[in-house]
């Protein structure tokens, strides 16, 4: 189900790609901000960056940095791209999805999303070389509510609710709330052992740096940011090095050497 597919895929870039708020973390001290290269999926953008650090803790070797994040532009070019997607992936012979206008909103720093989708299955005959008819359309309304956490420094989601409302079709033969949920745990499943989501971003994760958690608030205006906060051991002179690093190299996805 390449629909659910796709919106995992954007929803695992938002930890580090948007607009830099303005307010630091309490107890934070700013260290970078600044226009960045950050490379979202193979693409390189500009995005204004800004890195906060605990500065009492570096100075006991303890370095917590936070990267915020303000994600409300992106995530409304996110809707129109899962619009446009959908539009041109439909099977000739098999799975058709189509779908209505998408919802996504951060409640309670989890991820929801929200959805009119259609699924009709069409068969070209046994050799697939015959005229396509249609076996079969299942619809509904899908509201999808993932949870992010941090699990020993990766992180991670999880199906925190999941409902199919105002559904049609031949549901006994055909129930898409099966067919969702078994995409949506596999995905899932898939996307948490994907070292391109579970790890911090370069050049945080050479550095030495693991996730320690990740959420989103929405601020006056309706604007979403995100905090995400990642932990590891040095000294000072390594928030220096780090913030020449995202100076020169960006931001992007961890190597697949790693």
């Amino acid at each position: 189900m390449r629909i659910l597919v796709s919106i995992l895929a954007f929803l695992s870039c938002l930890s580090f790609n948007a607009h830099a708020a303005a307010q630091a973390p309490a107890g934070y001290e700013e260290f970078y901000n600044e226009p960045t290269r950050v490379n979202l999926g193979g693409r390189w953008v500009i995005a204004n960056i800004a890195l906060y650090a605990d500065m009492a803790a570096a100075h006991q070797g303890d370095l917590n940095i936070a990267l915020v994040t303000d994600v409300t532009d992106f995530i409304a070019e996110t809707e129109r791209d899962l619009e446009v997607w959908i539009l041109t992936n439909r099977e000739r012979c098999g799975e058709r999805w189509s779908a209505g206008e998408p919802l996504i909103e951060f409640p309670a720093g989890a991820i929801r999303f929200a959805l009119a989708l259609e699924l009709e299955v069409w068969n070209c005959g046994w050799n697939g070389k015959g005229k396509p008819g249609r076996m079969a359309r299942e619809s509904g309304k899908v509201d999808v509510t993932l949870e992010p956490f941090v699990a020993d420094g990766k992180l991670q989601a999880r199906l925190a609710a999941f409902s199919i409302d105002d559904q049609s079709g031949l549901t006994k033969y055909l129930p898409l709330e099966f067919v969702v949920r078994r995409v949506l745990n596999g995905e899932l499943k898939k996307l948490n052992q994907n070292k391109k989501f579970y790890q911090a971003p370069q050049p945080l994760y050479d550095a030495g740096f693991s996730y320690q958690s990740i959420a989103a608030k929405k601020q006056p205006g309706d604007r979403i940011v995100i905090t995400a906060r990642y932990g590891a051991k040095g000294s000072t002179d390594m928030l220096d090095r780090l913030a020449d690093d995202i100076r020169t190299q960006g931001i992007t996805q961890p190597r697949k050497k790693k």
